[in-house]
This record gives C-alpha cells, sequence and structure tokens, in this order.
C-alpha cells in the first residue's frame, strides 16, 4: 500500500506578520541596516514566546533565530495534537542556515581584503559566537521535542537555499517509509548580519534580505478526502556548479519532480519561483503563465523560503472554490543548488 503524505498545517513569521493572509497585503518597507545604512532588509523584532510551551529561561537564553524558529513551532501545536498521535511516532526536521556560523579568522581577512569599508568589530559584534550556532543545532531542537512530544526520527539540514527541501524531503520519506506518522518541519533565516552579506562580493542587483522563520506540519492522508490539504506529488533536487549548465541541470531537477506524476510542465496550473531569477525564469519560457512568489513581501529568507512559499499556497488552496490543481515550486541558488517540489490538491490517487 502507498502512502500518501500531506501538508495539513503551517505557520510563518516575518516582517509582514504571522498570518499568511498578510502575504497578501502591502509589502513593508524594506529598513536600512545597522551595520551597513547603503543596504535594505526587512528585519524582525524578536518574537516572545508562548510561556505555556517554553520556559521563561529560553526566552532569554536562545538567540534571535532560534525564536523565531520556537515561535512557529508554538502556533503548530494544537494541530499537531488533534492527530492524537504516539509521541515516538513524530518526526522532526530542521532546516537550519549555515551563514551563522562563526566567522574564521582567515575569512574574516579576506572579507576584509575584498571589501575595506567594512570593519572587523562590526563584523565580530554581529556574528554570534560558536555557543550560538550549537545552541540553536542542538538545545533548541531538544526544546521542540520536548514541548510537542516529538520522540522519533530527528534530523537537521543546512545546505544553503536547498535546506527547507531537504528537510521536507526527509520528513516525507519517514512517514512513507512508516517510520513515523507525523513529521514537523522548521526552518529560520539567518540573522541579518555581516556574515551574511561578506560571504561574497556585493553583486550589481544584490537580493534584499529578509528574517523570518516557517513550520510546517506533514502527516498521512486521513481516511476521507478534506479539501484543506495539500499533497506532496513529487520532489527532486541537484546541483551544477558549471554556471554554463545551469539551466540543463535545473530542467533535469524539474523533469525529475514531473516524472512522478507523469506530468509535463506544460499540465502545471500553478509556478512558485523567484522571478528576478533570470536563469530560472528561461525555463519557464515555452509555457507562459503568471510565476508568482513571496519574495517581494518577505524578503529573501534563505532557509525559510520555500517553507514560507509552501505556507502560501497551502493558504490559496484553502479557498473553497480551488477544487484541484498541481504547484510547482522551484528554488535555485547562486551557487547552483537546485530544488523542486510538486504539490495538488487533488487526493484521488492516494491509496
Amino acid at each position: 500500500m502507498s502512502i500518501t503524505v500531506c501538508i495539513h498545517a503551517a505557520a510563518i513569521l516575518n516582517a509582514n506578520g504571522i498570518e499568511c493572509a498578510d502575504l497578501l497585503g502591502t509589502p513593508p518597507l524594506p529598513k536600512p541596516l545597522a551595520f551597513d545604512v547603503t543596504r535594505l532588509a526587512y528585519p524582525l523584532a524578536t518574537p516572545r514566546l508562548d510561556s505555556n510551551l517554553f520556559d521563561r529561561k529560553i526566552q532569554r537564553t536562545v538567540e534571535s533565530q532560534g525564536l523565531r524558529l520556537l515561535h512557529c513551532v508554538a502556533r503548530l501545536a494544537p494541530a499537531l495534537a488533534a492527530l492524537q498521535l504516539p509521541p515516538t511516532r513524530i518526526a522532526l526536521m530542521a532546516a537550519i542556515p549555515e551563514v551563522d556560523a562563526p566567522t574564521p579568522c582567515w575569512e574574516a581577512i579576506q572579507a576584509i581584503g575584498e571589501q575595506p569599508e567594512k570593519l572587523l568589530a562590526q563584523l565580530l559584534a554581529n556574528t554570534p559566537p560558536l555557543n550560538a550556532l550549537t545552541l540553536l543545532n542542538s538545545s533548541v531542537m531538544s526544546y521542540v521535542a520536548e514541548a510537542l512530544q516529538c520522540q522519533g526520527p530527528m534530523g537537521g539540514f543546512c545546505s544553503q537555499v536547498n535546506a527547507g527541501l531537504d528537510a521536507l524531503i526527509e520528513a516525507a520519506r519517514q512517514i512513507i517509509e512508516q517510520r513515523a506518522d507525523a513529521a514537523l518541519v522548521v526552518s529560520s533565516s539567518p540573522n541579518l548580519t555581516p556574515a551574511l552579506y561578506l560571504r561574497e562580493p556585493r553583486p550589481a542587483t544584490e537580493a534584499i534580505f529578509g528574517e523570518g522563520a516557517a513550520a510546517l506540519l506533514l502527516a498521512s492522508a486521513p481516511a476521507s478526502d478534506t479539501p484543506n490539504l495539500l499533497r506532496i506529488a513529487g520532489f527532486a533536487s541537484g546541483y551544477g556548479a558549471d554556471p554554463q549548465r545551469g539551466a540543463a541541470v535545473g530542467a533535469r531537477v524539474i523533469e525529475q519532480a514531473l516524472d512522478q506524476e507523469k506530468l509535463q510542465l506544460g499540465d502545471i496550473e500553478n509556478i512558485v519561483a523567484n522571478p528576478e531569477d533570470s536563469l530560472l525564469m528561461s525555463l519557464f519560457a515555452e509555457h507562459p503563465r503568471g510565476v508568482r512568489s513571496v519574495r517581494a513581501m518577505t524578503g529573501d529568507l534563505g532557509t525559510s523560503a520555500l517553507l514560507t512559499e509552501i505556507a502560501m499556497v497551502l493558504h490559496h488552496n484553502q479557498n473553497a472554490s480551488v477544487t484541484s490543481g498541481y504547484t510547482l515550486l522551484v528554488s535555485h541558488s547562486r551557487a547552483g543548488h537546485w530544488g523542486a517540489l510538486l504539490l495538488s490538491k487533488t487526493m484521488e490517487k492516494h491509496a
């Protein structure tokens, strides 16, 4: 018997607010950064945690990146409890950004050489120490596991832009292979620090970054169809370091994701992708239709971007007038990472 994996609920946090409907409003104005007023971004105030789930000391000891993640997790607690599952059957997967790692001295020296106007003091003052990354990888996840009773398989991913997809794929596999009946997939954006900007020289059209988090609740399909659920219909990822072969790698990743439903790109009703990525957009040139994204509302959320986009797709599909159809989400990083995720509201293929 095949196992169908559905997205039951989603939670988000970003500069627009905590509700998916907030992403349908007017984009907020980006703000200059404290350490570089020439750059604009969408910073986020430190969220307050639900005191019924998390001890007060967590609010004081966990840095803001982890607090964002915990805030989203708390909002999924009622939906997870409603499934009434044993704790050992609930998996936990996290997408964690790697750019908040401590910057080695040689990397700092190289960055300052490339951008001499930046001060080392600013870099050190705004980059979390080693214990901050350790807390995010271990302690924060233990806080989630304890508060929401997730005692099943656990994993963390930090493969740059594809971390959210990697975490989602692993969560789905845990359910498909019957090692879990449900899974929480959580993610947080990088903090807006010099480490985020000093990774590479400033391009002519630099992305506007944002801070935020997103979380999804996955579970096997219910006995009867529920119209506001999304089925995970296909996924694929790939990497190509050669920019000349980027389009070929992306096309192959999309083909692999669609092949699981025996579809062609022309069969897809909705496409979610970064409209500012010319290489990515070239893949849809023969199938002109509106490509949408919440990126203009939130900024580039890094490892939390995909889960935020999925939350918005779930919100759209909760509209009773939407009865079926496929949505394809495609991601592409400047480093050459590609990812594709196919979602469907139709449940007719589940067994």
